[in-house]
């Protein structure tokens, strides 16, 4: 017997092969409506993220050093945001699954209104002790570049009410199913981004730009422009599901709802800050090994960011369609999605990952023209392409779980993973045992299959639907 014939007898024995019928209307009916313009969203946002740090490549290494720390920090603040936009989207989700506009409504229109609050307030804080924060951060980085990145981190922290505003409205909308709008806005937003950038920094017909201050002045002005795209879409009410006027921001808060939107938000909002805050310590762990290292680990990490899209996209799609399937009371068919997307973002992510690895040095060259940050990217991709089976278990699964409002888990995982394995053997393997940038990534690694194996098995045992009166397969 050939192996062809093999494989094939071993595919129709798969529960899959039995239901493969009933998956294919799933993805066309439900995931690809989803999971499509939520992928062309995040592919431009990160693209025009890589063209951003293209254009603030050709400054230098200690400029690139520079934003890629003062980023380190400003991930911490857009995950706490993106971790109250996902309480949103499963609030939104949930509540016009129960046919209740009202309730979304006011869902999305008090998150608004409380995290813009919350970013003007950031923004303050971020300005009177950026200093000190930089100085935590960049470690022994030079002093040249912690003037740079204190300069970026100045300027970018301008733009968190802007930030907060595009995230939570975004993600009202894909809670209602509309993942067109957002696609339109946020994409809209990072194209003008690189536009403005690439004038502020280098300058147009006479003038000779503003150089390294252009890259976080473009990046504050074209955030102010996407959230006043969404403020206007919401008002205007392209979803009628979800019509916010202006006025209507002015009325009294509701505490149940908030409440509602905060049970998940909170304990999302605690990983994703004590999560962060673990990564940035590894980070640290990375500013004191030199600028090339610095560089090609700040690289390393964008690429690493578009092979992820297709599962990033998926991880998305499953919160909405879980939290609506809930919502309907369908319990056995949001299992069975939940299941069918993450072997779906498994199998995707790990031919993408295989299949770009040996361009990783291709890559490198988009970003730098430096022989020794090429060879820091290069290892690094290497390195995660060979542990890529494991990220849809880590990353995949716990956004369905969120979308089950089982949060908390997550969160408890999460802080576990991070601190008990990322940061303890990153530091470690990278520092002690002297392996540098590749023990610290080692320990992500370590990171990923703690998650994906407590993931696993909260998916497979069902105790994930605790909130609902039937957690077996209908």
């Amino acid at each position: 017997m050939n192996v062809s014939a093999t494989v094939r007898q071993a595919v129709t024995r798969t529960t899959w092969y039995k239901n493969r019928k009933t998956y294919r209307v799933l993805f066309w009916r439900e995931i690809t409506p989803l999971a499509v313009p939520i992928f062309l969203e995040n592919t431009c946002v990160l693209l025009m993220g890589v063209l951003s740090t293209f254009l603030v490549s050709w400054l230098g290494a200690d400029a690139m050093a520079g934003v890629g720390l003062a980023d380190s920090f400003n991930m911490v603040i857009m995950a706490f945001f993106a971790a109250i936009d996902l309480g949103t989207t499963v609030v939104v989700a949930f509540s016009l699954g129960k046919r209740n506009r009202k309730q979304a409504r006011a869902a999305a229109r008090q998150s608004l209104v409380i995290m813009t609050l919350f970013a003007i307030i950031l923004a303050v804080v971020i300005h009177l002790f950026g200093r000190e924060i930089i100085e935590v951060v960049a470690g022994a980085a030079s002093p040249h570049v912690k003037e740079l990145a204190l300069t970026y981190l100045e300027l970018t922290a301008l733009s968190y009410p802007a930030a907060a505003i595009a995230l939570i409205g975004s993600g009202a909308l894909r809670g209602a199913g509309n993942t067109k709008i957002p696609l339109l806005i946020n994409g809209g937003m990072n194209i003008l981004n690189i536009i403005i950038s690439s004038v502020l920094i280098y300058g147009a017909f006479s003038w000779q730009g503003m150089g390294f201050v252009g890259a976080g002045l473009g990046l504050t002005i074209s955030r102010y422009i996407g959230a006043i795209g969404i403020v206007a879409v919401l008002a205007v009410g392209f979803n009628p599901a979800l019509r916010l006027p202006l006025k209507s921001y002015i009325k009294p808060l509701n505490f149940a709802i908030i409440w509602e939107v905060m049970g998940i938000g909170i304990p999302a909002s605690i990983e994703s800050v004590l999560f962060n805050s673990g990564k940035l310590l590894t980070q640290m762990f990375v500013a004191g090994m030199g600028t090339d290292v610095i560089a090609g680990n700040f690289i390393a990490f964008s690429v690493a960011s578009l092979i992820n899209l297709p599962g990033n996209a998926l991880g998305s799609a499953s919160t909405i369609i879980t939290g609506k399937r809930l919502g309907k009371g369908q319990i056995g068919q949001a299992e069975k999605q939940l299941r069918h997307v993450f072997w779906m973002s498994t199998i995707v992510l790990t031919a993408i990952a295989w299949g770009t690895a040996p361009f990783a040095g291709l890559f490198a060259s988009f970003y730098t023209h430096e022989a020794d940050v090429k060879e820091v990217v290069k290892e690094l991709l290497w390195l995660n392409a060979a542990f890529m089976p494991i990220w849809s278990a880590s990353w995949v699964l716990p956004a369905g779980l969120k979308g089950a409002r089982d949060a908390r888990y997550a969160m408890w995982v999460s802080m576990f993973s991070m601190w008990g394995a990322r940061v303890v053997a990153g530091y470690f393997l990278g520092i002690v045992l002297g392996w540098g940038v590749v023990g610290v990534w080692l320990g992500m690694f370590l990171d990923w299959a703690v998650r994906g194996v407590a993931f696993y098995w909260r998916m497979i045992s069902g105790r994930w639907l605790w909130k609902y009166p039937r957690v077996r397969s209908q």
